[in-house]
């Protein structure tokens, strides 16, 4: 090799390293002035979270008091947020950066700017990210990069086990079985005064989707994941191993059985958190972002925290989590700027601020190891480490299939096997 190629390959090396460690978080870019920074021009980024938490830490991703970079962040509604995403990428409006979930991935597929493993290394991402957040790593990139994680968790009345003689919450599924006789309380016309928990049934079932997802995962089923270029789906109405689709939701039924000794549901009663925050539930299974909604409704409810359920014997610990990433527009006016801000929302600092601001977990392995001052977030922590999601080709009519799976042995007459197999198949049309 001549003096030439050395000085050439030696200077990509430098540039390769200088770009991990900053998209990884380990080098600190734009923190004295504007000839640092080098960014310029103004960043739209459209999200779901609430703007007073984003719009306090955005001039973290670039402190300079001389900078010509403008960073506006615009709070949209959940539920026709991606609608106004599609509309705005036809007209050529969409925001240059915008914060989506794994349900959010197929839809987007054509408008995101994908970052190149050889600018960010599949395994700097797997070393600098949960497990879970591989689900925004493909085939030809990185499609997102990942920053806060909303776990699903249990929520617990004290007093109602405590009443009991229960001292501690279940850490398996199993056990609500035995403790269903103590905890659901019937009228004397046998209806359900009070429930242990919130399970078997659909539309007056808070979270009724991610509960069940969760136990689809724990079960060892992606429900859908990537199969080369295309996805595919996994849930298999014939495996009746105790790890199979088949099994969760054999179990999920069970609760909704009057003949079975864990019925604790029926559609009759009111929707799962009415029942919580009224002391009428005793376990109830929700997004760790619904803390501060439940402590709103009812400021006196003795309530506190646990992670998510598991299977006994299980080797792998699993738990539903939504975990939210900046995806970058590929189509946008200032691409090179976007990206840098992308990346920069992901480094440890800026992720950590947003931590504190929402009182969520990031998506950093480094930062989970940080345990929150408050030990009432210590169950966010340890459930965000586990964490999974899957690739949800439509969130609306997904969940229109999972609650026609439910009411279809419910109502329908079908059996559960009948139920899956028919939800497996509408899932794949979906794709189509």
């Amino acid at each position: 090799m001549n003096n030439f190629q050395t000085i050439l390959t030696a200077v990509f090396i430098a540039i390769f390293v200088f770009a991990v460690l900053v998209f990884s978080g380990m080098l600190n870019i734009g923190q004295k002035d504007k000839a640092t920074t080098g960014l310029t021009g103004n960043i739209i980024v459209w999200g779901t979270l609430d703007s007073k938490n984003m719009d306090s830490l955005l001039p973290e991703v670039d402190p300079s008091k001389e900078s010509e970079l403008s960073i506006k962040y615009i709070q949209k509604n959940v539920d026709t947020y991606q609608e106004e995403l599609i509309e705005a990428f036809a007209l050529g409006t969409a925001p240059d950066l915008f914060i989506i979930d794994p349900s959010m991935i197929i839809r987007n597929d054509k408008f995101v700017y994908k970052t190149s493993y050889d600018s960010f290394p599949e395994k700097i991402f797997r070393d600098t990210y949960i497990d879970g957040a591989d689900i925004y790593l493909g085939a030809d990139g990185i499609y997102a990069f990942p920053f806060l994680v909303d776990p699903m968790v249990m929520y617990y009345n004290k007093n109602l086990l405590s009443n009991e003689g229960i001292a501690t919450p279940p850490s398996y599924w199993d056990e609500f079985f035995i403790l269903n006789s103590k905890l659901t309380k019937k009228n004397t016309n046998g209806g359900i005064d009070k429930s242990m928990i919130a399970l078997g049934g659909y539309d007056n079932i808070n979270n009724a989707k991610e509960i069940l997802s969760t136990l689809f995962i724990q079960s060892n089923s992606p429900i859908i994941t990537r199969d080369g270029a295309g996805y595919e789906v996994y849930l298999d109405s014939s495996d009746d191993s105790t790890l199979s689709p088949f099994k969760a939701l054999e179990f999920y039924m069970s609760f909704s059985k009057n003949s079975n000794e864990a019925y604790s549901w029926n559609k009759s009663l009111p929707k799962s958190l009415d029942m919580f925050t009224s002391g009428k539930l005793a376990f109830y299974l929700g997004y760790a972002s619904e803390l501060f909604k439940i402590q709103e409704i009812n400021t006196n409810l003795s309530f506190d925290i646990a992670k998510i359920p598991q299977l006994r014997n299980i080797e792998n610990k699993r738990n539903y989590g939504k975990i939210y990433a900046i995806a970058i527009n590929k189509k946008s006016g200032n691409l090179s700027t976007a990206v840098s801000v992308a990346s920069k929302l992901g480094t440890a600092d800026v992720a950590k601020s947003l931590s504190i601001n929402f009182s969520l977990p990031t998506a950093s392995r480094s930062l989970l190891t940080e345990k929150p001052k408050q030990t009432y977030l210590y169950s966010f922590w340890d459930s965000a480490i586990i964490s999974r999601s899957w690739i949800d080709p439509d969130k609306k009519k997904s969940d229109k299939i999972f609650e026609n799976m439910i009411d279809g042995v419910l109502l329908g007459g079908d059996t559960t096997s009948g139920a899956l197999r028919n939800a497996g198949d509408q899932l794949n049309l979906l794709l189509k």
